[in-house]
């Protein structure tokens, strides 16, 4: 056979070469921290860009809620002050929020977290319920989105124990199969013959069907504070009338205390707690209507449950 001859060497040599760069690149591209520039060009090829459908200039008003949740993002990311609840109990809400949203919520209470509720419910409905007056314009100043009234309570921390035992007294209290022939359905509004009921709010509140509530206040770590007492009765009492479909989701805040923990058991019943973490309850309660002949009756230990 004919020896090649120098075009031939010099192509062989080439040939060589490129295998020798290529075999270079890649040992370099597995091995050095350079990998992520050596790659070639299909390697860095990325998802083509999202479709944008909304006209340019239609700023964030384009989605429901975006707007609310930018601001609260930056809200919170230039903060020192940080919401009541650890993240890990905000997550137990959220994951609620995340699977019926958008929804109807009430919260008792305004706080530094009131932001975050509203923009984590983007075209739902979250109404606020603040007894401070002071904390009530402090936060309505710096939020004035937020729709949130001012209400009273009638109730006193120590007085908690005696409102505990004597509430069985009180028929307009109990959710017994005679009570106005409404079937254990109970009355909250104008309900003044029920010392737990919350039973002048603003009209919104009782025209409502609430898919979930947010119990975080009022105030119940001194003597004359309110206390929650009347805010977890309420709760029951409005999640037990439900009509539409599916449960009510309540969440109780700070259930280390014994009284948070004394009317949660009483009213919102173990038996319906479906979760918690760190001083935060998680309840689904069912209606009166699907609850068939589970429903308790005035007679027995816990008439709501």
């Amino acid at each position: 056979m004919r020896p090649p001859g120098r075009r031939g060497l010099l192509a062989a040599g080439a040939c060589a070469l490129l295998l020798a760069a290529f075999l270079l690149v890649a040992s370099l591209v597995v091995t050095t921290p350079l990998a992520p520039y050596l790659l070639p060009p299909l390697a860095l090829s990325l998802p083509c860009l999202p479709a944008v459908t909304a006209p340019s200039g239609s700023g964030y008003g384009a989605a429901p809620g975006v707007a609310e949740l930018a601001e609260s993002a930056v809200a919170y990311a230039t903060s020192e002050t940080v919401p009541q609840q650890s993240p890990e109990e905000i997550s137990l809400s959220l994951a609620v929020l995340r699977r019926r949203a958008p929804l109807r919520l009430l919260v008792f209470g305004l706080g530094h977290d009131s932001r975050l509720w509203h923009a984590l419910n983007p075209g739902g409905v979250t109404v606020f319920l603040e007894e401070d007056p002071a904390w009530y314009r402090v936060v309505r100043a710096q939020s004035p989105f937020l729709r949130a009234h001012l209400v009273a309570y009638r109730t006193r921390l120590d007085q908690a124990d005696r409102l505990m035992a004597t509430y069985r007294r009180h028929p307009a209290c109990l959710p017994d199969s005679n009570n106005n022939g409404t079937g254990g359905l109970l009355r909250v509004r104008g309900n003044w013959a029920c010392p737990l009921a919350l039973h002048i709010l603003p009209p919104e509140v009782y025209e409502t069907e609430w898919d979930m509530f947010m119990i975080d206040a009022p105030k119940g770590y001194f003597a004359a504070a309110p206390g929650r007492m009347a805010a977890i009765w309420t709760a029951a009492a409005m999640a037990r009338a439900r009509r539409g479909e599916g449960d009510t989701d309540v969440f109780l805040h700070d259930v280390n205390r014994r009284v948070e923990r004394m009317f949660a058991e009483e009213f919102l019943c173990d038996r319906f707690r479906v979760g918690g973490t760190g001083r935060l309850w998680h309840f689904s309660i069912p209606p009166v209507s699907r609850r068939g002949n589970a429903t308790a009756t005035a007679g027995d230990r816990r008439p709501f449950c």
